[in-house]
Protein backbone atom coordinates (compact mmCIF):
# COMPACT_ATOMS: atom_id res chain seq x y z
CA UNK A 1 0.00 0.00 0.00
CA UNK A 2 1.42 3.41 -1.02
CA UNK A 3 0.12 6.65 0.49
CA UNK A 4 1.65 9.88 -0.77
CA UNK A 5 4.64 7.80 -1.92
CA UNK A 6 5.06 6.42 1.60
CA UNK A 7 5.08 2.60 1.80
CA UNK A 8 2.80 1.07 4.41
CA UNK A 9 3.08 -2.68 4.82
CA UNK A 10 0.38 -4.86 6.35
CA UNK A 11 1.28 -8.39 7.52
CA UNK A 12 -1.20 -10.97 8.75
CA UNK A 13 0.41 -12.24 11.96
CA UNK A 14 -2.30 -14.59 13.23
CA UNK A 15 -6.05 -14.88 13.27
CA UNK A 16 -7.54 -11.47 13.97
CA UNK A 17 -4.15 -9.75 14.37
CA UNK A 18 -2.13 -7.69 11.88
CA UNK A 19 1.20 -5.91 11.89
CA UNK A 20 1.21 -2.46 10.26
CA UNK A 21 4.67 -1.12 9.37
CA UNK A 22 5.70 2.29 8.08
CA UNK A 23 9.16 2.51 6.51
CA UNK A 24 10.94 5.78 5.78
CA UNK A 25 14.61 5.93 4.77
CA UNK A 26 16.57 4.31 7.62
CA UNK A 27 13.83 3.93 10.20
CA UNK A 28 10.69 1.88 10.65
CA UNK A 29 7.75 1.97 13.00
CA UNK A 30 5.28 -0.88 13.42
CA UNK A 31 2.23 -1.71 15.49
CA UNK A 32 0.07 -4.76 16.08
CA UNK A 33 -3.65 -4.13 15.59
CA UNK A 34 -6.83 -6.19 15.50
CA UNK A 35 -9.04 -6.52 12.43
CA UNK A 36 -11.43 -3.75 13.46
CA UNK A 37 -8.57 -1.27 13.90
CA UNK A 38 -7.13 -2.29 10.52
CA UNK A 39 -10.48 -1.80 8.78
CA UNK A 40 -10.85 1.60 10.44
CA UNK A 41 -7.39 2.58 9.22
CA UNK A 42 -8.22 1.44 5.68
CA UNK A 43 -11.42 3.51 5.76
CA UNK A 44 -9.48 6.56 6.93
CA UNK A 45 -6.87 6.08 4.20
CA UNK A 46 -9.50 5.63 1.49
CA UNK A 47 -11.32 8.73 2.66
CA UNK A 48 -8.12 10.81 2.84
CA UNK A 49 -6.93 9.74 -0.61
CA UNK A 50 -10.34 10.20 -2.26
CA UNK A 51 -10.86 6.50 -2.99
CA UNK A 52 -14.08 6.39 -0.98
CA UNK A 53 -15.61 9.23 -3.00
CA UNK A 54 -14.55 7.57 -6.27
CA UNK A 55 -16.04 4.23 -5.24
CA UNK A 56 -19.33 5.82 -4.19
CA UNK A 57 -19.54 8.16 -7.21
CA UNK A 58 -19.12 5.41 -9.79
CA UNK A 59 -20.50 2.53 -7.70
CA UNK A 60 -17.33 0.64 -8.56
CA UNK A 61 -14.96 -1.70 -6.75
CA UNK A 62 -12.00 -0.53 -4.70
CA UNK A 63 -9.70 -1.93 -7.38
CA UNK A 64 -11.40 0.18 -10.07
CA UNK A 65 -11.23 3.23 -7.80
CA UNK A 66 -7.47 2.74 -7.45
CA UNK A 67 -7.12 2.52 -11.26
CA UNK A 68 -8.99 5.78 -11.68
CA UNK A 69 -6.96 7.60 -9.04
CA UNK A 70 -3.69 6.25 -10.46
CA UNK A 71 -4.71 7.50 -13.92
CA UNK A 72 -5.52 10.94 -12.50
CA UNK A 73 -2.18 11.10 -10.70
CA UNK A 74 -0.04 10.26 -13.72
CA UNK A 75 1.68 13.42 -14.90
CA UNK A 76 1.00 12.58 -18.56
CA UNK A 77 -2.76 12.66 -17.84
CA UNK A 78 -2.92 15.86 -15.80
CA UNK A 79 -4.04 18.12 -18.66
CA UNK A 80 -6.49 15.57 -20.03
CA UNK A 81 -8.17 15.00 -16.68
CA UNK A 82 -8.04 18.48 -15.18
CA UNK A 83 -9.50 20.09 -18.30
CA UNK A 84 -12.07 17.37 -18.94
CA UNK A 85 -15.67 18.54 -18.65
CA UNK A 86 -16.73 14.99 -17.81
CA UNK A 87 -14.47 14.42 -14.81
CA UNK A 88 -16.48 12.71 -12.05
CA UNK A 89 -19.02 11.74 -14.73
CA UNK A 90 -17.29 9.45 -17.22
CA UNK A 91 -14.08 8.50 -15.40
CA UNK A 92 -15.09 4.89 -14.92
CA UNK A 93 -15.85 4.51 -18.63
CA UNK A 94 -12.75 6.49 -19.60
CA UNK A 95 -10.24 4.71 -17.38
CA UNK A 96 -11.65 1.28 -16.61
CA UNK A 97 -13.77 0.37 -19.63
CA UNK A 98 -11.81 2.09 -22.40
CA UNK A 99 -9.21 -0.31 -23.77
CA UNK A 100 -7.26 2.21 -25.85
CA UNK A 101 -6.74 5.96 -26.37
CA UNK A 102 -8.93 5.61 -29.48
CA UNK A 103 -11.89 4.46 -27.40
CA UNK A 104 -11.20 7.23 -24.91
CA UNK A 105 -11.25 9.88 -27.65
CA UNK A 106 -14.46 8.53 -29.15
CA UNK A 107 -16.11 8.28 -25.73
CA UNK A 108 -15.44 11.93 -24.90
CA UNK A 109 -16.58 13.11 -28.34
CA UNK A 110 -19.81 11.12 -28.05
CA UNK A 111 -20.50 12.70 -24.68
CA UNK A 112 -19.77 16.18 -26.05
CA UNK A 113 -22.55 15.52 -28.55
CA UNK A 114 -24.86 14.38 -25.72
CA UNK A 115 -25.03 10.83 -27.08
CA UNK A 116 -25.81 8.35 -24.32
CA UNK A 117 -24.07 5.02 -24.75
CA UNK A 118 -23.06 1.86 -22.92
CA UNK A 119 -19.50 0.55 -23.08
CA UNK A 120 -18.46 -3.09 -23.23
CA UNK A 121 -21.99 -4.53 -23.31
CA UNK A 122 -21.89 -8.31 -23.74
CA UNK A 123 -24.26 -9.32 -26.56
CA UNK A 124 -25.20 -12.98 -26.84
CA UNK A 125 -25.93 -14.98 -29.98
CA UNK A 126 -29.67 -14.77 -29.29
CA UNK A 127 -29.63 -10.97 -28.89
CA UNK A 128 -29.82 -10.96 -25.10
CA UNK A 129 -27.13 -9.11 -23.20
CA UNK A 130 -25.48 -8.43 -19.87
CA UNK A 131 -23.17 -5.69 -18.67
CA UNK A 132 -19.53 -5.15 -17.73
CA UNK A 133 -17.91 -6.39 -15.50
CA UNK A 134 -19.90 -9.63 -15.41
CA UNK A 135 -17.71 -12.53 -16.46
CA UNK A 136 -18.00 -13.44 -20.14
CA UNK A 137 -19.81 -16.67 -21.02
CA UNK A 138 -17.84 -17.88 -24.05
CA UNK A 139 -20.51 -20.47 -24.88
CA UNK A 140 -23.16 -17.83 -25.55
CA UNK A 141 -21.27 -14.61 -26.36
CA UNK A 142 -21.46 -13.16 -29.86
CA UNK A 143 -19.61 -9.88 -29.48
CA UNK A 144 -18.67 -7.02 -27.17
CA UNK A 145 -18.97 -3.71 -29.04
CA UNK A 146 -16.86 -0.87 -27.73
CA UNK A 147 -19.98 1.31 -27.61
CA UNK A 148 -23.67 0.50 -27.74
CA UNK A 149 -26.25 3.20 -28.51
CA UNK A 150 -30.00 2.62 -28.33
CA UNK A 151 -32.23 5.49 -29.42
CA UNK A 152 -35.76 5.03 -30.74
CA UNK A 153 -35.68 2.06 -33.09
CA UNK A 154 -31.93 2.35 -33.64
CA UNK A 155 -29.65 -0.16 -31.96
CA UNK A 156 -26.03 0.65 -32.82
CA UNK A 157 -22.98 -1.52 -32.18
CA UNK A 158 -19.90 0.69 -32.60
CA UNK A 159 -16.32 -0.53 -32.86
CA UNK A 160 -13.12 1.53 -32.65
CA UNK A 161 -10.58 -0.62 -34.48
CA UNK A 162 -6.91 0.06 -33.85
CA UNK A 163 -5.92 -1.14 -37.32
CA UNK A 164 -6.95 0.09 -40.76
CA UNK A 165 -9.05 -2.07 -43.01
CA UNK A 166 -6.14 -3.20 -45.18
CA UNK A 167 -4.11 -4.17 -42.09
CA UNK A 168 -6.59 -6.83 -41.01
CA UNK A 169 -5.66 -10.41 -41.59
CA UNK A 170 -8.04 -12.51 -43.66
CA UNK A 171 -9.07 -14.35 -40.51
CA UNK A 172 -9.83 -11.11 -38.63
CA UNK A 173 -11.83 -9.74 -41.56
CA UNK A 174 -13.86 -12.95 -41.88
CA UNK A 175 -14.58 -13.03 -38.15
CA UNK A 176 -15.75 -9.40 -38.19
CA UNK A 177 -17.97 -9.97 -41.24
CA UNK A 178 -19.59 -12.98 -39.61
CA UNK A 179 -20.25 -11.01 -36.41
CA UNK A 180 -21.67 -8.12 -38.43
CA UNK A 181 -24.05 -10.44 -40.32
CA UNK A 182 -25.31 -12.02 -37.11
CA UNK A 183 -25.84 -8.63 -35.49
CA UNK A 184 -27.74 -7.37 -38.53
CA UNK A 185 -30.00 -10.42 -38.42
CA UNK A 186 -30.81 -9.49 -34.83
CA UNK A 187 -31.72 -5.93 -35.86
CA UNK A 188 -28.51 -4.12 -34.92
CA UNK A 189 -26.73 -1.50 -37.01
CA UNK A 190 -22.98 -2.14 -37.09
CA UNK A 191 -20.50 0.75 -37.39
CA UNK A 192 -16.75 0.16 -37.53
CA UNK A 193 -14.20 2.97 -37.57
CA UNK A 194 -10.46 2.66 -38.03
CA UNK A 195 -7.91 4.28 -35.78
CA UNK A 196 -6.94 6.56 -38.65
CA UNK A 197 -10.52 7.82 -39.03
CA UNK A 198 -10.86 8.52 -35.31
CA UNK A 199 -7.48 10.23 -34.99
CA UNK A 200 -7.97 12.34 -38.12
CA UNK A 201 -11.44 13.69 -37.33
CA UNK A 202 -13.22 12.20 -34.35
CA UNK A 203 -16.01 14.80 -34.60
CA UNK A 204 -16.76 13.65 -38.15
CA UNK A 205 -16.95 10.04 -36.95
CA UNK A 206 -19.52 11.07 -34.33
CA UNK A 207 -21.52 12.96 -36.96
CA UNK A 208 -21.67 9.74 -38.95
CA UNK A 209 -22.86 7.90 -35.85
CA UNK A 210 -25.54 10.53 -35.27
CA UNK A 211 -26.79 10.08 -38.83
CA UNK A 212 -27.54 6.43 -38.01
CA UNK A 213 -29.54 7.26 -34.89
CA UNK A 214 -33.31 7.26 -35.20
Amino acid sequence: MIINRTPIHVEHVKKGEYKISLKLDNWEISKLVNENALNELVDQINSATGLTRITESFECSGEDAQKIKKFWDQRSNWNLCNECQFKWKECHNCVVKSESPLERSLLLELRKQNIEMVMQRRINKDGSFYEFPKEIDFDTILTIPDFYVHSGKSKLCIYADGHTYHERTERQALRDRNIDRELQKLGFIVLRYTGQEIRKDCALVVENIKSNID
